[in-house]
This record gives C-alpha cells, structure tokens and sequence, in this order.
C-alpha cells in the first residue's frame, strides 16, 4: 500500500512538474484566459462552466454515441436475465438440410413442415422465408397451410434503396408481417420496430409483433394507445416508450416507426432450435412445440443472412460472432410477449433534460472534489472511490432497464477534475499563493497583451513599485503567521487604490507592482502612489489590539505601449533609489537611473573579479602569516593586493601628538584606479562580501599596530580604531572572530577600539546592547561614530558600554558659519565627559576648527589638517618624524 501511494505521488509530482513547464511554454493564452476567469466572483464556478458548455457541445455534436453504444454492449453481455417460460422454437434451415432439401426449399417441404407443426398445436408459427413466387411443387398445399389463422408471413416494405418483396398470395393482411431490422451506424442491431405508418396513414406491424400478439390473444392482450399519453403504446399493463433521435447513448437515430430497445440479456444459446430435417422426420418432442411461437428461418451461414449484435466480437471479419435474422425476430418476439406479461420491464430513457441534469451534477462533483481535496493521495482515492459509485449506480439502473449516458457523464466527471487540476496548477503557476495576486509571470503576460491589443501605439501604461521596508524584522518579531496577514492585509488596500482594468501583482516577498492602463498623466500616477502611501501608514491592528505601522519605498515610472523600455523595470530602479536614499515619498523614475543602475552593475562585476584575485577572498585570514611581513615600509602593491588599508592619524588635541590610527580599507582597481568606499562598500554589504573584508581589515590593522608597537617602543600604546559594519554585528562569530585576532596578533585589546554607526545601533537597541556588552568584555574599547546625525534616543545612551562619541564630519565644518552648530559640537563634548566618555572629531581641515575644538575640550581629532589616509609605510614615516600640531 505504501509503496503504491509513493507511485502514485512520483506520478503526481511529475504530472505537475510538466503541467508547471507548460504554463511557460503557454503563456501567451494563459494570460488570455485569466481575465474571463476571474470575471466569476469564484474561478472555479467559471472552470466548472467550460467544461459543462465543451462537455454538451461534444454531446450534441456526437461525440459520445459510439463510445456509448459500446459501453452498452458491455453492458449487455456483462448482464444475465433469467430465460421466460414463453421461449420461442426455431425450425431453422442448416447447411445439411441444403445439402438435402435444396435452397430455395421448395412449397411442398414448408407445406409438411407446417402440417407436422400443426399437429402439436403451437399458439402461432411464423414464416421468416420470404415467398413471393412458387417454388416447384405443392404450391396449393402451402397455401392451405398458410391460411391458417395461427400463421404468420413476413414481407419487405419498399425503400429508396432497395425493392420490396411481397408476402404471399391470399394471405389475410392480419397474418402479414414486414421484416424491418433497423441497423445502427456500427451496423449492429440494438433496436426493434413494433409498427409504422405508411404514406396512406395505414398502420402496418412488423413480423415479430404480429407473432406476439397473436400469442398473446389467448390472455386477451392487444395493443392500446396509452392514456395519458397517445403517443405512447400499452401492450397489457405495460407502457412501452419508443425511442427518439436522442435517447440513451443515441445522438442522431433513424426513429421513424414505433421502435423499442432490444434486450439481448438472455443467452444467445437459450432459444431452441429444431431443424428442418428433424421436423420432417419427427424426431423431436411434441411439448417443444405445444402453446408456443413457432418461427421458420435459415441458420445456414452460407445464406448471409446474418446480422452484428451486442454479442459479437468486432477484431477482424472472421471472428465475427453473428446472429440470424429468425433469431433476431425470436428474440423479439419473446420480448414483447415478457413485456406484456409483466415478465420483464421495458426499456426506459431518461428525457434530455433529465440526462443534462444528471451530467452537470457529476461534473459538479468532479470539479468540487478536485477544488477541496489538495493532496494527490487524497484525491486519486476519492476519485477512484467516485468512479466505484458510479459504476454501481450505472449497473442498478442497467439492472432495472433504464439506460442512462455512461461515457458522458464519466468524461464529464473526470473532465472536470482535470481542468480543475489544470486549472489550479495555472492558478499556482501564475498566482501568489498567499495573497492570490498575480505573480511576475501573468503580470509581465499582462503587459505583453497591452502591447499586442494596441500595437506600438502611444497608449499611456503607468507603473508603481513598491516595497516594504524593514518588513524581514516584522516577521523574525511577531512571527511569520502575523507577517502573512499583514501581507494579505496590505493587498487588500492596495486594491481599493485601482479600477478594474488596473492590474495588481506580488512580485517578491514583500514586493508589489501596479500596472495602470491607459495613463499618460504623470500626475495622475502621483496621485495613486501617494494614495498608495496613505493607505499604508494606517496602522494594522493585531488580534491582540496591537498597532503595527509599515512603511514602503514607492518607484513610479510612465511609459506608453510602444515604448522599448519596460514601465515595470523603470520602476523598479525608481524603488530602488528611494530605498537607497530612504526617501517617505514616491521617486519618479529618471532615465539617469538607469545609467547609476548599469554602473552599479558594472562595480559589482568588477568587485567580484577583484575578490576572486585577492588575498582577503583566496585564504582564509587565521592562515595568514603576519609575522613574515616585518617590514612595514613594503607598499601593499608588493604584495599584489587590490585592497588595502590605509590608515588616518588620531591627534590628542591637548598634546597635538599622535594617538593612534583608523584604519580604512580602499580598493585600488587595475582600470578604475582609486574607488571611493562610499562607493564599493555599500554593494559588498548588499552582495554579502563585507564581513570576509571587514575581518580581514580588522586583522590586517591589528596585526599593523603591533608592528609599529614593536618598532617605536615609546609608541607602545599606539591605538587602532576599526570600523564593523552591520553585517558584522549580525554575524554569530563577531566576538570569538575579535577574540581570535587579538590573541594570533598579541595586541593589547585596550589599543583596538570599534566604532559602531549610530544608526546601526538604534535599529535593534536591545540585540546590540547583548553583542556590545560581549564585545566590551574582550576589554576593547567601543565608539559610536557619526553621532548626532541618526534618529537615536538620548535615553538609551546610558545604557550602553561606549568609551567613546565620534561627531560627525558635518557638524564639524559648519563650526564656522554658525553659533548653533558651534554650539551643537559642545553640548555633544559635554555630554560625553559627563558620562565619562571621550570625544573625537572628524573631518578637521583649518586652524580654526582645530582652535575651537580645543577650546571647548574636545579629546581627539582627525582630519586632512593633520594627514590624509596613509598606507602603511607613509604612517610609518610619520610616526618616526614625531609630529606636533
């Protein structure tokens, strides 16, 4: 059982895998059926309507009537009825008997066969042989025979395609039956005519119920018209219903006359037989024949006078299983005399409405079982479950003489969990599966639609790009569950911001596009992206009650149907630079953007060609072998390096000597030369780069200081400031990597100190207050660089272990133009000393910012007054060379 179940999901997975890569290959009319579709306020009912409106085209079209009409065959064969007391005998004519007798035989043999039947008292004999003409001898016995009351003559009734063959002379016209084997399109007899109306309105029977009814005088049954209906017929208490164009299985069917089904559910090899040369030899027995139907006809195969039935095997010609047309007619005959005496019930079909009825509901059940059930196990066993209870329902009502469509409905069951599978497979393929939105896919269909419906016109397409911003931390804090909703909640709004021929996407994981048709108003687009905006800043209440507030950076670009450049991607690259500059407000895309972009692109191409012939990227940093470099005068080219650190002195401003060092790393490319870090370093962050870098940094300015420890012994409290960017902070080994880089490079850890942006530290107060308190226990010492200029709290300041505050470069050249930023510079001095921290000033480039500086006590300064950033040899040299500022 297990082992089918892992079958059946390898064949499952498989199915939708190639489903998935059809919906790739299908995009163009893909799209073009998601519109119709989601014009129901349920996909599915639209689903369930396709292939209710292809299942009845293919219907009525025919579609199903051979595969109906062989399911009934099977049908037919599979059931067994119990044989009738009122079995009629076949006198049949063999090949012996033409070996014997001759063929035609001739009026005097069928004038003793009669005679000798005639003796045992049969209720009615049939002659199945037609005998217009006189055949050699005893043609005045022959009509002797026939003109018995209990006999019956068959004709042919004239056709277009063939001529007529006339009954017997002077026989009486109520002992006269036309022969009328009505042949379906696979030449197969399924049905029976009763009588018909000729063109001079005179009701004429066929042979088979002239000989039944001739039978059934004796219970006093003759045929009626039904009361409640004068079309149909009542042979005893019985209503037989005649069969229309569409009854059953049938879709196109010759009913002309009062035709019945044929029920062939006895064994072909019940009826007995007796033949010619045993009647006139009289060796049978007398109560065969006594108060029984009687028909004389040929078996012989050599006559051709055979017909297909639901019995016969249709491989090749000669393995074809047929019947003769006297045991056709005895088989209608002993069915319409079961009829009348209640033995068997007639056949029943259901009216065509009733038929409609009973398909859509089980194209209903298909397509809501495959809505609901989402496992493949599940819904494999299910269907195979349905399928079972259909196929008892099929053979109760077979049972009970009612034919019903067979093939229609299972194809129209099964159809509709197909297309609903199909159509759920599109469904995920081209939708989010959170919020139901579009994905990328449709959207990017959607606007290839646009384009190919009005061509490379100049239709105005409008599209808004928005992303939320920091939404990875509401889901790493209240849960991805409240995350989904919020989600789910922000499409909701997005929504009321746009018509309905406006389209709405989710492009990513907290990503979303809207596409404007017909827009060429930039001002326009404005309004709905600032709209867009509002409905975002509401506040998303929790269950518990909970405010959550949800910011976005919105790209807006316009573009028209015939323009080469995708409005979608513009504004994207809109999106992007707002985030970049944390812009609150949309960004409207710039073609220049698109340039930045390209050159972006291209710096990240060549950082990655640069990392992967670097030192710092190609061995690992706790294999690299300081102590070989002694020599700190050798140039970082020496050692084939395309970054490098560079070091910018840190002034005591009270003795104008140097402190120490920050370390800067630079990136010194082959083609690009000199690149500014404001302009690498953002991209390693963002491609994951900067913590090898920042450790390697680390590592290489440690291992430096040392050096010139060792190499100026009164310089042996000579500091290194190191700057660790956010990734850094985030990184789980942050503290053993410091720990291991002080101990392989033997600096005193009170010489190494780490500067932390200030904005870095207030987006996660309480995380980084646990990794500073780590840090600050390897006995480092710890600044807040760029201080002032985030969005931070002066009550948290306290709380954290700073030696340190870092005023920002800004505030230190705009001393000279105001007293309040003047002013600004000392209460941040002031701060730090009365919280037992020093100050250092960056950015230092006059005498006069130096002055002031010193005047209001600031401890340390850096800047281009005193140096540039150095390579390690220049530092050197300067240190020997002693300066005083």
């Amino acid at each position: 059982m297990a082992r089918s179940r892992d079958r059946f999901q390898t064949v499952w997975l498989v199915a939708v895998r190639y489903a998935r890569a059809g919906v790739v290959k299908a995009r163009p009319w893909v799209a073009a059926l998601e519109r119709p579709l989601q014009k129901f306020k349920h996909p599915i009912i639209g689903v369930h309507v396709a292939v209710t409106a292809l299942m009845f085209v293919a219907q009525t079209l025919g579609g199903f009537e051979g595969a109906e009409l062989a399911a009934f065959d099977r049908a037919m064969r599979r059931t067994r009825a119990s044989s009738p007391s009122s079995m009629p005998v076949i006198v049949a004519v063999t090949e012996s008997d033409l070996s014997e007798y001759q063929w035609p035989l001739s009026d005097a043999v069928l004038a003793r066969v009669f005679e000798i039947l005639q003796r045992h008292s049969p209720r009615a004999i049939g002659l199945d042989v037609y005998r217009n003409v006189t055949v050699r001898e005893g043609r005045e016995e022959l009509q002797q025979q026939l003109a018995a009351p209990n006999a019956i003559v068959i004709r042919s009734i004239e056709s277009p395609s063939r001529g007529g063959t006339p009954p017997p002379a002077n026989v009486p016209a109520e002992q006269i039956g036309f022969n009328d084997i009505p042949l379906d399109r696979d030449d197969v007899v399924r049905r029976q005519v009763l009588f018909a109306t000729t063109p001079d309105g005179e009701v004429i029977f066929s042979f088979a119920i002239r000989l039944a009814l001739l039978y059934l005088q004796k219970s006093g049954i003759e045929p009626k018209p039904d009361p409640q209906n004068p079309d149909f017929m009542r042979l005893g208490e019985t209503t037989l219903s005649p069969l229309n164009s569409t009854a059953g299985g049938y879709r196109y069917l010759d009913s002309a006359g009062y035709q019945i089904l044929l029920d062939y559910r006895q064994q072909p090899k019940q009826l007995r037989t007796i033949s010619i040369d045993e009647v006139l030899n009289e060796q049978f027995d007398p109560q065969w024949i006594r108060d029984r139907v009687v028909l004389i006809g040929s078996v012989a195969p050599s006559l051709r006078d055979l017909f297909v039935t639901p019995f016969s095997a249709v491989e090749t010609e000669s393995q074809l299983v047929k019947m003769s047309g006297v045991e056709l007619h005895a088989r209608m005959v002993q069915q319409s005399i079961s009829i009348a005496l209640g033995d068997r019930a007639p056949w029943w079909y259901a009216p065509d409405w009733l038929e409609a009825i009973w398909v859509w509901l089980w194209i209903s059940i298909g397509t809501l079982l495959a809505w609901r059930v989402r496992r493949p196990v599940y819904l494999g066993g299910f269907t195979l479950l349905t399928l079972g209870g259909l196929w008892l329902l099929e053979i109760g009502a077979f049972a009970a003489s009612v034919w019903l469509p067979v093939v229609w409905v299972r194809t129209g069951f099964l159809a509709g969990i197909a297309s609903t599978i199909v159509y759920r497979l599109l469904d995920d393929a081209l939708h989010d599966r959170l919020t139901r939105l579009p994905n990328r896919t449709l959207l990017l269909n959607q606007l290839r639609l646009l384009r190919k419906r009005y061509g490379f016109g100049k239709r105005g397409v409008g599209a808004i790009y928005l992303d939320l911003d920091r939404f990875k931390a509401i889901n790493d804090c209240l849960g991805r569950t409240i995350g989904d909703c919020m989600l789910v909640e922000v499409a909701e709004r997005l929504k009321t911001c746009l018509s309905a021929k406006d389209f709405l996407a989710r492009v990513g994981s907290d990503e979303f596009v809207m596409v404007l048709d017909n827009t060429s108003d930039l001002d326009d687009l404005m309004e709905v992206a600032l709209q867009v905006r509002r409905k975002l800043k509401r506040p998303f209440v929790l269950t518990n009650g909970q405010p959550v507030f949800v910011t976005a950076s919105i790209g807006v670009a316009l573009g028209t149907t015939g323009d080469e450049r995708d409005p979608i991607e513009d504004a994207h690259t809109a999106m992007y630079r707002a985030k970049a500059l944390k812009k609150p407000y949309p960004e409207v895309f710039d073609p220049s953007f698109q340039n930045q972009s390209i050159a972006r692109f291209q710096l990240e191409i060549d950082l990655r060609q640069s990392m992967t012939h670097s030192q710092v990227f190609s061995t690992p940093i706790e294999q690299l072998d300081w102590n070989a470099k002694e020599d700190s005068n050798m140039p970082h080219s020496e050692l084939g390096e395309e970054f490098r650190v560079y070091y910018q002195p840190l002034v005591r401003l009270s003795s104008g000597r140097i402190a120490g060092f920050e370390a800067l790393v630079r990136w010194q490319h082959p083609n690009r030369g000199f690149v500014s870090p404001g302009q690498f370093i953002p991209v390693m962050e963002e491609m994951g780069s900067i913590v090898p870098l920042g450790a390697w940094v680390l590592e290489r300015a440690c291992a430096q200081t040392r050096l010139w420890q060792r190499q100026f012994p009164s310089r042996y409290r000579t500091m290194v400031s190191v700057n660790l960017s956010a990734k850094q902070l985030q990184s789980p080994d942050l503290f053993d990597r410091v720990a291991q880089i002080l101990s392989r490079t033997r600096l005193n850890p009170r010489c190494l100190k780490l500067e932390i942006t200030e904005s870095v530290v207030m987006d996660d107060v309480e995380s980084m207050l646990a990794v500073l308190q780590r840090l600050k226990a390897l006995n480092v010492r710890l600044s807040i660089d760029d201080f002032g200029t985030g969005y931070s709290s002066l009550s948290y300041l306290n709380r954290f272990p700073i030696d340190t505050l870092k005023v920002d470069r800004s505030f230190v050249q705009q001393m000279e133009q105001t007293r309040e930023n003047r002013e600004i510079v000392r209460t941040i001095v002031s701060l730090a000393h009365t919280l037992g921290m020093d100050t250092i000033a960056e950015g230092i480039e006059t005498p006069e910012q130096l002055a002031h500086l010193r005047e209001i006590g600031c401890d340390y300064g850096q800047g281009y007054w005193f140096a540039k950033p150095l390579p390690a040899s220049s530092a050197a040299q300067l240190l020997a060379r002693r300066p005083q500022w």
